[in-house]
């Protein structure tokens, strides 16, 4: 029986292991960095402007290199798999196509942070 998962999707679910290794230096500038990222999501819940989703999914997928047990659990979750899954088939993009992506992303976010924003003026602060 042929299997009908694309080539592509094996290979990547391939790289994506159970296993953390990483030094202890390493760990700790994670763990730093997933709190950053943390702290920057759940502000971003709260101010319009800051698209706190993507600082939360980035929190996650960093703290997950440095944890074994938060890597075990993101496994375990449909959306940080696609999101792990998605940045490893980037790797293989050339600098220029990684950093217009990036540009892109940040225009779009940019964008929809400028039209919660009108919105949150709009709903709070009427035009009298």
């Amino acid at each position: 029986m042929m299997d009908k998962t694309p080539t592509n999707t094996r290979r990547v679910s391939a790289l994506v292991t159970d296993k953390v290794t990483v030094n202890f230096s390493t760990k700790v500038v994670y763990t730093v960095i997933a709190i950053l990222l943390l702290i920057i999501g759940l502000a971003g819940i709260l101010v319009p402007v800051i698209p706190g989703v993507l600082f939360l999914i980035g929190a996650v997928l960093i703290l997950s290199k440095a944890s074994t047990r938060v890597h075990r659990w993101s496994e375990g979750q449909s959306w940080v798999r696609g999101a792990r899954i998605r940045m490893i088939e980037m790797q293989g993009l050339q600098p220029v196509a990684k950093i217009r992506f990036v540009a892109l992303l940040v225009a779009q976010s940019a964008m929809n942070g400028a039209e919660r924003l009108g919105q949150f003026r709009a709903r709070f602060f009427p035009k009298r």
